[in-house]
């Protein structure tokens, strides 16, 4: 009774806010009818700078006092981060896009006399060698010194910087913010702050939807202060928990499911994928997959693997590789161990990137040229990303379309005529 009492109560919740939504015409959002909702430069960078320019349009210098109090100062408090708080009453100057001498861009900037803010931006783009350790030595070229520089590296999910982005960098230089939380938290201080210019208030409310939708939570405020006041009758808060303890051993159960229906769609293809590791030795793909769970396990890169040809003394494979999300390219292997692709390989990483130019490009060469998303992306670090695979048949017709695509790349990349396929099998028995 309790259980179907909370689920009717849910059920009621969602329908009601399901219909707000649809009274409100919140599906009507500008930001989205211009860009792309994850164009990074054109529209997050931008929005977000020309928010935190105390000169900007809006005529509003709290919001860029706010994100030194609500972002940058919390961050100092709750992170490895040796950096003294900031006065959010010093004004500083912002831009976008700076230009720096033989260190690229940096997506936004606030500086005064005294300290300079960096904002490195990324929703989905790959971190670039060494490129927070060389925005933070062109600070200290602009006279900045080491407890003066401010570097935040803010994603959608506050997920790692990666070893080969953060360059020397130790966790005291930099601290890492996110949209889900940080970010969301901000402009909904800003909304709150705007209240009297409903013209400047409207624009923040669309943004913040459009932030929602970008990280998966599209809850409104009112859905969940609903959720809170449900979890405090009586026995809901009990049950949830205990629905909670579960959830962990759920997403294992269903990354498993993915992966073996992967799996046994490539081999009705003809592609006989099997289960191993970032280096390609197989390996036992249920502790791998319970790993990828824990907190602190520091190695979650894994996936299947199928040979498809070979050239110039090393085999070549299609590598399906989940990191946070699925992805998967061609990689190459040599006496049973994978290698990044030698020079003598760049004709064909260079016709697979010509052939999926709209793909991540491999800065670090353990994929030929790129790698690739599928064209409907999963995150399986974020719960909210899951709903598309929950139900069986949303399940099926995602490992279906994924199938495709993987089918497809490497059909093109066979048709490349770069890689001897006749002594290749669509196995991997007794290779890397």
């Amino acid at each position: 009774m309790v259980y179907n009492n909370l689920f009717q109560a849910l059920e009621k919740i969602e329908q009601a806010a399901t219909e707000d939504a649809s009274n409100t015409k919140y599906g009507f959002n500008v930001f989205s009818i211009l860009r792309r909702d994850d164009e990074e430069v054109g529209l997050h960078s931008k929005f977000l700078a020309a928010l935190l320019s105390p000169t900007g349009s809006h005529g509003m210098d709290a919001f860029q006092k706010l994100f030194i109090d609500q972002v940058l100062n919390v961050a100092v408090e709750t992170q490895k981060w040796e950096r003294l708080p900031l006065c959010p009453n010093q004004p500083y100057m912002c831009q976008t896009e700076v230009a720096i001498t033989n260190s690229g861009r940096i997506d936004i900037v606030l500086k005064n006399h005294e300290n300079i803010i960096v904002i490195e931006n990324k929703i989905h783009a790959y971190d670039q060698e060494k490129q927070l350790q060389r925005y933070y030595e062109a600070c200290k070229n602009m006279g900045y010194t080491s407890e003066n520089i401010y570097i935040l590296y803010l994603n959608k999910y506050g997920d790692p910087v990666s070893a080969y982005g953060r360059g020397k960098l130790e966790d005291i230089d930099f601290v890492q913010i996110s949209y889900k939380e940080d970010i969301v938290n901000w402009l909904d201080a800003c909304i709150a702050e705007a209240k009297p210019y409903p013209h400047i208030e409207q624009t923040l409310l669309q943004y913040r939807r459009l932030v929602g939708k970008l990280t998966g939570d599209t809850r409104s405020a009112k859905m969940k202060q609903a959720h809170i006041e449900l979890l405090y009758q009586k026995e809901n808060f009990k049950l949830a928990h205990e629905l909670s303890e579960s959830f962990v051993n759920f997403q294992i159960d269903l990354q498993r499911k993915v992966w073996e229906g992967l799996q046994e769609a490539l081999k009705a293809k003809g592609y006989t994928f099997e289960f191993c590791d970032k280096k390609l030795q197989v390996c036992d793909f249920r502790v791998a997959v319970k790993h990828y769970y824990k907190p602190r396990n520091s190695s979650k890169l894994y996936g299947i693997r199928c040979k498809i040809g070979t050239t110039k003394a090393y085999d070549i494979h299609c590598f399906i590789q989940i990191n946070e999300n699925i992805y998967y390219g061609m990689t190459i292997s040599q006496n049973k161990m994978r290698l990044q692709y030698p020079s003598s390989l760049i004709d064909l990483a260079s016709g697979i990137s010509n052939s999926y130019p709209n793909s991540r490009m491999s800065e670090s060469k353990w994929f030929l040229g790129v790698n690739i998303l599928p064209n409907t992306p999963i995150n399986f670090k974020k719960p909210s990303n899951l709903y598309k695979l929950v139900d069986k048949d949303d399940r099926e017709q995602w490992i279906e379309q994924t199938t495709n695509e993987i089918v497809s790349f490497i059909e093109s990349v066979k048709s490349l005529e770069l890689i001897d396929v006749q002594s290749a099998t669509h196995t991997l028995h007794n290779t890397a």
